[in-house]
């Protein structure tokens, strides 16, 4: 006797079938998958999370447009102008650069200052992290060859007392 599936702390586990199934029908959505493999839209769903399958619909547009800023909102109406193709997405990234009201980066003045800590753009409170750490080593590296040069000294001094 062959079991289909297997109950694991109250859940029926899923067979290699019924993912092929789901994956074969990721385009008809949730709610008919789930009618299909008589589970649950929650249960497919999750399924389809784990196995990175896609549950939208052909024709759907949901999600970021192409060229949208990652965490910025675009309202509804300049969605469906930049999906319909009436407004270019570079032409949105620009408006919605101006609307930020955000201040240039003082040091190169080509993008936006993102770091609250330093008020510089990404890429310029970087370098200049990168230039002062490396001044540090600088310092630190004038300090050691100092201290070479002392105790270099120092063991000359020595060995001319002894000789003399």
């Amino acid at each position: 006797m062959v079991k289909i599936a297997t109950q694991k702390h109250g859940t029926i586990m899923w067979t290699t079938s019924e993912l092929g199934i789901l994956s074969e029908n990721a385009r008809l959505g949730v709610a008919a998958i789930a009618l299909l493999l008589g589970r649950s839209e929650w249960s497919v769903r999750n399924q389809a999370r784990r196995c990175r399958i896609s549950l939208r619909r052909a024709g759907e547009t949901r999600g970021l447009v192409l060229g949208q800023p990652r965490g910025q909102a675009i309202m509804p109406q300049i969605r469906e102008d930049v999906v319909s193709g009436k407004v270019g997405a570079e032409a949105i990234a620009r408006r919605m650069a101006l609307s930020r009201d955000a201040a240039l980066c003082p040091v190169c003045a080509r993008r936006p200052a993102e770091v609250a800590s330093s008020g510089y753009c990404v890429c310029c409170h970087k370098r200049l992290l990168s230039e002062a750490h490396l001044a540090e080593l600088e310092k630190l590296d004038a300090t050691r060859s100092l201290w070479a040069s002392r105790q270099a000294l120092c063991r000359a001094r020595k060995a001319h007392v002894r000789e003399g």
